[in-house]
């Protein structure tokens, strides 16, 4: 059976001396004036010590990395058991943490949409299926004469290492090249890979011409291809640098394209095989404003782009006066009367790989020649501004960006097979951008057969609890894609409640910073059933509220008081509801029993005509929302 929580002559902050004893496995409230010491017990006494008796009881290696935590100032504390504080602040910053990351619901997805979801070709549209090695074989002979070509076999993708033993095997089993991050290497040769970071690494099978003669050859090394590569196999052209995936696991015969086995890892934004290449998973990209950037009346030899690297230096004085002659422009006429041609050139780059361009210098008048990859000034630009390590830099630049969805994935923040990818009908970002409610009611609804049942059943289960959980602390209106930097404070702080009533934890001691904040009273209840579900569990929950509904379903009340500062810092009342409601010196009580009460104005102020208008507001669930608040007057935003 769990111990009472025993407090003796607690002194922390402005606490004076103070005794208290705590049934377990109870929601106690602790309440009383602001600044009357709450958070001093909550927080910095009952919370604090739970923390550092856990971190006592870990090696002293561990410690020496967590660091100490001091003592709070107390004669006794009794009966602690592993403590978690919610607290009310904002989720962090991370636009990479969502409400379906923070809650665990997105990797039950992940793993529910690898195993029994339907894959589709995001090209085609059509499902795809299995094909055989004689269907591969039959698609491969078909390659024009005279082709050169590299038969490649995946042997480890996204993995970190050094790969020394894999080398040794390789060789050991006739391998004598691999293709390493997309550089084809010697095995034999001294490698030195740096082991924290990940590496893609496939086996060089073959490499030759495509000849009539040849094909027995070229039959053989697709073969091995396909055994060494689990399924998957790959054809590289030397030539043009275009590879062509094969694989027994997924084709899609209107596209004619090959995919490989779907992965958990592949649905998640996080990881470098699962999110979008061109917005790294954000589904988002900041772009520059060419309003912003571009003065139109200047011309390119007159710096009109003000991100450009300038016309007057060497190198790019150069490229920009080869890019003119070549595709037959000016850089000496007004940016508003360049062709559209032209400008694309000049911001976006070239189709070419590679462009031959000679170099003039203008004052030595040295001539050389080099090969330029032409990506644009607007990919120098970001480049300088991903690299960009200060602060100031970084946000005079943000000035000059707008941020828009991700043309690639639109939003979806994951590869195109594997967002195209359905189960019961819905892609994974169709899912993940439902309503927490409307995604409780899909899968409440879905029927799974006998088959899906054995593979997902718990997976399903797990999900539907989660969302269940969410919805009860009266978050039913967020979706799993909502980002955690645009969550309020106590919205993220029912978030991590959910999470934790979703974890099945018992015996630990929750510690709450006002959960109703922001709550409609609608919801509040829903609220009050999750800490007692908490409390069922055999845990006790600890909450610092003024709400009077939670101070009403409290089995515990602690006031703290009876004023603020240096006048508080004494426990007025540690009992039920009928004891605090006697008690002559609390405010609380005061306030509750009615004989104190905020009155309500009998004259307001006159409303002016001036105001703050707003029109069309879209910013996250607003739909097209205009109103007009008015100035120099107190406003209540409700709903």
């Amino acid at each position: 059976m769990a111990r009472k929580i025993v407090l003796k002559k607690v002194g922390v902050h402005n606490l004076k001396q103070v005794d208290l004893s705590l049934d377990p496995n109870q929601l106690i409230v602790f309440t009383g004036v602001s600044g009357s010491g709450k958070t001093s017990l909550a927080f910095d006494t009952i919370y604090v010590e739970g923390q550092r008796r856990y971190i006592e009881s870990l090696s002293t290696f561990a410690r020496r990395h967590l660091g100490d935590m001091a003592r709070p100032e107390a004669e006794l504390i009794e009966g602690i058991s592993p403590t978690i504080a919610i607290e009310q602040k904002t989720a962090g910053r991370n636009p990479r943490s969502s409400v379906g990351t923070m809650t665990g619901i997105y990797d039950f997805l992940r793993i529910l949409y690898a195993r029994i979801g339907i894959p589709h070709c995001p090209v085609s549209g059509e499902e795809v299926a299995p094909q055989s090695m004689e269907q591969i074989l039959h698609q491969i002979q078909k390659l024009p004469e005279k082709a050169k070509i590299i038969v490649l076999a995946p042997f480890a993708k996204g993995k970190k290492g050094e790969f020394k033993e894999e080398f040794a095997e390789l060789l050991r089993k006739g391998y004598t090249r691999v293709r390493l991050d997309g550089e084809i290497i010697e095995i034999t040769d001294d490698i030195a890979i740096d082991g924290k970071k990940a590496h893609d690494l496939d086996l060089v099978i073959d490499r030759l011409v495509v000849r009539e003669e040849d094909r027995t050859r070229l039959t053989e090394a697709v073969t091995q291809g396909l055994e060494a590569g689990e399924g998957l196999v790959s054809i590289l052209h030397v030539e043009t640098g275009r590879e062509q995936l094969f694989s027994e696991h997924a084709y899609s015969p209107k596209s004619g394209l090959s995919y490989g086995p779907l992965e958990p890892r592949d649905f998640s934004f996080n990881h470098p095989s699962g999110m979008c290449p061109k917005c790294q998973g954000l589904g988002s990209l900041l772009e520059f404003d060419e309003e912003k950037i571009i003065d139109p009346e200047k011309s390119i030899s007159e710096d009109c782009c003000s991100v450009a690297s300038s016309y007057h230096t060497v190198r790019f004085g150069n490229i920009f006066d080869n890019l003119a002659r070549l595709y037959k422009f000016s850089v000496k006429i007004p940016w508003k009367k360049l062709s559209d041609e032209a400008r694309k050139v000049f911001l976006h780059g070239t189709k070419k790989k590679w462009i031959k361009m000679r170099f003039i210098h203008p004052v030595k008048r040295q001539s050389w020649t080099e090969y330029v990859q032409w990506r644009g000034v607007l990919h120098e630009a970001r480049r300088r501004y991903q690299e960009a390590s200060s602060d100031s830099y970084r946000r005079k630049m943000e000035e000059l960006m707008e941020e828009s969805v991700c043309p690639s994935c639109q939003g979806a923040r994951i590869r195109p097979y594997p967002a195209a990818t359905t189960f019961k009908g819905k892609t994974l970002p169709q899912v993940t951008a439902l309503s927490i409610e409307k995604a409780l009611s899909f899968f409440e609804k879905m029927q799974l057969n006998k088959e899906e049942k054995l593979i997902a059943e718990e997976v399903v289960k797990e999900i539907r609890q989660r969302l269940f959980f969410l919805s009860d602390v009266g978050l039913h209106y967020l979706s799993m894609e909502r980002t955690a930097p645009t969550l309020s404070g106590g919205e993220s702080q029912r978030v991590r409640l959910a999470s934790q009533i979703g974890s099945g934890l018992s015996k630990a001691t929750y510690v709450l910073d006002e959960p109703s904040i922001g709550l409609h009273p609608r919801d509040n209840r829903k609220l009050l059933a999750s800490l007692r579900a908490l409390c069922d569990r055999g845990n006790t929950v600890i909450v610092i509220e003024h709400d009077e509904e939670t101070i009403l379903a409290a089995d515990h009340i602690v006031d703290v008081g009876p004023y603020a500062g240096k006048f508080g810092g004494e426990i007025l009342v540690s009992g039920d509801l009928q004891t605090l409601l006697k008690n002559p010196d609390s405010v609380t009580a005061e306030y509750l029993t009615g004989k104190k009460k905020i009155p309500i104005p009998k004259k307001r102020r006159k409303r002016e005509k001036k105001a703050i208008e707003i029109v069309g507001a879209k910013h996250h669930n607003l739909k097209d929302a205009s109103v007009k608040i008015p100035l120099e007057m107190l406003v209540a935003v409700t709903g």
